[in-house]
Parts: structure tokens; sequence; C-alpha cells
């Protein structure tokens, strides 16, 4: 059996056509589902790209990948999905587009083969005949038929081995600033003249209603390309007798909002369009065909899943579990609640982050622990002035505030006048907790935390989590120091600015 795990940055559950989204993005992806596998419940461990992506690969919780922040180096001492592969045989090879899940950070741990196309010279000679916007002056932004390309080119190469392979193929074609062809944008208005086109950084650009949904089309348009390749791909692999020997997993690293809760983009945000993302799984030889769960599942289920298939002995440092008792109808939830880590923001110490319980009845908590009072109080500054920045943008006023006004008075007080008034509660208080009944209120618009009769029940998950967390080994000394300054310098270069 091989593994082909391919991860489309930045896509959010609600857009996919098989989870239910209006809009026909998603035909291949829909099709891949149909012949095996999806979950429409399953969760990220954390809301941006690199500690989520660590966890698709060790299995654990970002508080023990070591990665929190933009600069934080991988733990050492943790397992690696790739290297336990590689040590049972298996051919071991990534794709990645971008700096976050690259050598430069440590991903290519336990692969035989790691190729950075981002920084690829070749590849950015395409890009630049592309006239595809970069973000810094040594790196370039493939699309997902250049990794497809070198992937196969590989699976050729070797055509003639029987070893078993795991390919890893990161796309961000779903990732701003959405630089798909044209002919994608199917829904966008012809007649937009405005200043979201697919380049630069278009969620700063966006300053009324139109802009936003500008950036909706072409945000779906960018996952019907993606789509659409990922298809093409997947026809490849039956040409070359390799589909159904193959083990398919499809998922997102994190959502996307847009103007959700008055926020947009990504990062630091603990609400169902930044957390819930898709999983779609295709294997006729082991997997079950058509099937669609409710069940409650995470990120770091799935190296656990791949390992059990795989042939792999347990591994009991996996914090999650393997899918294959929900497969084969042993259960339907694997798990009772699932705990989330949210950055909000980065903090050096990493104690500065939102946490999240959501159980398999639909409950969620979300508990903010904050940081110093000196930067609790630079934050709320922060937050008030985007508010004062509203009167010179008017249009941004609906962007921020306007789903509070459109569900009704009683989110109107319970909502729009508690965002007013959360910052300095948080503030001046340090802690903060909601609670949602995601099942009769799905957009997370009602918190129940002072009324719900399980809201202590929920702590105590997040209580038993801390208390049943064996402590990772820190990154503490000269090698942990020298790794960050490399980072520092790799950050440098290729034009990052902390966030």
């Amino acid at each position: 059996m091989n593994v082909l795990f391919y991860v489309m940055d930045c896509l959010r559950a609600d857009h996919v056509s098989a989870l239910g989204y209006g809009r026909k993005t998603t035909p291949n992806l829909d099709r891949l589902a149909a012949e095996g596998v999806a979950f429409s419940r399953c969760y990220a461990q954390s809301g941006w790209t690199a500690p989520s992506a660590a966890t698709m690969f060790s299995g654990q919780i970002p508080s023990r990948t070591g990665i929190h922040k933009m600069r934080d180096a991988l733990n050492p001492d943790m397992p690696w999905l790739p290297e336990m592969l590689q040590h049972s045989g298996f051919v071991t090879v990534g794709f990645s587009s971008m700096y976050q899940v690259s050598r430069l950070r440590g991903f290519h741990r336990g692969f035989t083969d790691f190729f950075d196309l981002f920084m690829d010279p070749q590849m950015m000679e395409v890009c630049r005949a592309r006239e595809i916007d970069a973000r810094g002056d040594h790196y370039c932004l493939p699309l997902s038929e250049d990794l497809h390309t070198r992937a196969l080119a590989w699976l050729d190469a070797r055509k003639e081995s029987f070893d078993p392979w795991y390919m890893l193929i990161w796309s961000i074609d779903t990732h701003e600033p959405f630089r798909q062809p044209p002919g994608y944008n199917i829904d966008a208005d012809p007649e937009y003249r405005g200043p979201i086109n697919g380049r630069g950084r278009p969620f700063t650009d966006v300053s009324n209603a139109r802009d936003k949904q500008q950036l909706i089309d072409l945000y779906d348009g960018a996952l019907r390309y993606q789509d659409e390749q990922l298809g093409k791909l997947v026809e490849a692999l039956r040409e070359r007798n390799a589909l159904d020997d193959t083990l398919i997993i499809v998922v997102g690293d994190h959502g996307e909002m847009f103007w959700e809760h008055g926020m947009a983009g990504h990062g630091k945000f603990p609400w169902e369009e930044e957390l819930r993302v898709p999983l779609i799984m295709r294997c006729p030889q082991i997997l079950p065909q058509g099937k669609a769960y409710d069940s409650l599942v995470q990120m770091i289920d799935v190296p656990a899943t791949i390992a059990d298939y795989a042939g792999l002995p347990p591994e009991p440092r996996f914090q999650g579990k393997s899918l294959r008792p929900v497969f084969e109808g042993v259960a339907e939830h694997l798990h009772d609640a699932i705990v989330l880590e949210m950055p909000f923001p980065h903090d050096p110490e990493r104690k500065e982050m939102a946490r999240v319980v959501i159980t398999k009845d639909r409950l969620k908590l979300v508990q903010y622990v904050a940081p110093g009072f000196p930067r609790r109080l630079r934050w709320m500054v922060k937050e008030y002035g985007r508010a004062f920045l509203s009167l010179f943008r008017p249009g941004t006023i609906s962007l921020y505030y306007g789903h509070y006004f459109r569900r009704g008075p009683r989110v109107l007080l319970d909502g729009f006048f508690w965002s007013l008034f959360w910052p300095f509660w948080l503030v001046f208080g340090g802690t903060d907790t909601y609670v949602f009944d995601l099942s009769q209120d799905p957009r997370e618009d009602y918190n129940r935390s002072s009324s719900h009769p399980r809201v202590k029940e929920l702590q105590a998950v997040l209580a038993a989590a801390d208390a049943g967390q064996v402590a990772a080994k820190s990154l503490a000394g000269s090698s942990a120091e020298e790794q960050e300054k490399k980072i520092e310098e790799h950050l440098r270069q290729l034009g990052y600015v902390e966030d």
C-alpha cells in the first residue's frame, strides 16, 4: 500500500461541495468521497500552518510539537510518521510550496527526498513567466500543477521499484492571494473593478461588502482550480496502475475567515470557519466506499490511522487514535471530547492562547488565557484602533460588526455589545470563557458560559488534559538557540515579518 497525503492550505470544510456547500466547487473531491469516506467534523489542532503541520506528522498537540509562533523550531523529542514509515521500508518524499513546511523548518525529517519548490530556481523562473506575485526576492508561489508535475516525474523515475511510498504534497492554491487563472472565477462579478485581483495581501485591501464578496469568489475559484488539478493527478495515478493501491488522504491544514465574527484571515481565531477542515480518504482495498461520517475526529488521528494501515507497530506516544474502528463499525466516535490550541496572539513563552474543547454532542468551550497586563493593554489598543479606523473606511463597519445586526435583536444585545466590552474584560481580567451549543447555534452567536449547566464539565476536560500531559523536552540550550537563529535568518531572507 502507498500513501498520498495531500494538503490544501487554508481549506475550510464548508466550502467543499461534498460537505454541503451550495456552489459546485469540488467535483473531483466529491468523487473521491463517493469512492471512499468523508468526515464532516474533522478539526485542525491549530489555526495556522506550522503548528498544524507539525501535528499531522507527530500525532502531538501543538504544545508538544514546540511550534506555536513564527520563529519556533520543532521539538526533536517526539514521534515522526515519515521517519517511522521510512524505517519500515517505505520510500518517503515531500513536495512543498511554502516555507512553513520545508527543510528550513525541519520538516524534511524522515523523508528520503524533500523538495522545497518555492525556492527552486527553475520553479522561480516559471512563476516569473506567469507574473505571479511573490512574497520576497528569494521564493515564489508554485501552483498545484507544478507540484504534480514534479511528483509524477519522481514516480516515473522509480517505476521499476516495488517499495511502497509515502508522498506529501502541500499545495497553497487556496491560500491568499488566490492567483489561479481567471477562467475558474465563474462566480465573480465580471463588472468588478476593485482592488481584489489575486495579487498582494488582499485581506488588507477589502473595504466594503463588494470587495469581500469578490474575495470569497476568488477563494472559490482557487478551490475549483485546485480540485481540477487534483482530479488530473488522480487520473495520472490510475494510468500508472497505482490508484487502487494508494491510500489517498486529502485534508485542509486550517480554514479561513471571511469576516464571520468580524474576523478575516487565519491564525488566531477559535471559530468553526478556521478550525473545521475537510478530511476525505480513498482506498478501496481497505476503506468503505461512499460513507459520510459525522464522527468527531481531529488532525492528530491521521498519523495514527496511516501507521495502523501501514502495519507499523503501535506508537504509544501518538495522542490521536486510528480511525479503523469507525470504518469497521465498531465505534461511532473515537473521542468524547477533543482539545485544540490557538495562539492568541503569538507569545514567546507559549502561555498566551485560546484553548478549545469540542464534545461529540457538539458543545464547544473556548477559554482564553491572556499574557501579562502590558501585552494585554497593547492588544486592546490595537483592537479598538480597528474600530476607530472604520470611521474613515465606513464600508468596514458592516464587515467587522454587521453579522451581529443581521442575526436578530438577541444576537445584537448578546453579541455586538459583548464584543465591544469583551477586550476590557479580557485585558483587566486576564481570562475569558465562551460556551456554544453547536447543535442549536452553529454560527456561534450565543455565549452560554454564564448559564450552561455543563461549563464545569467542559473546563474539567481541559484540566484533565493538563494533568495527563507528559511534558516534552524543551529546546533549551545552545542547539536550540542556533536553530532559532537559522530560522530568523531564513525569515529575513524570505521577506517574512512577525505577525
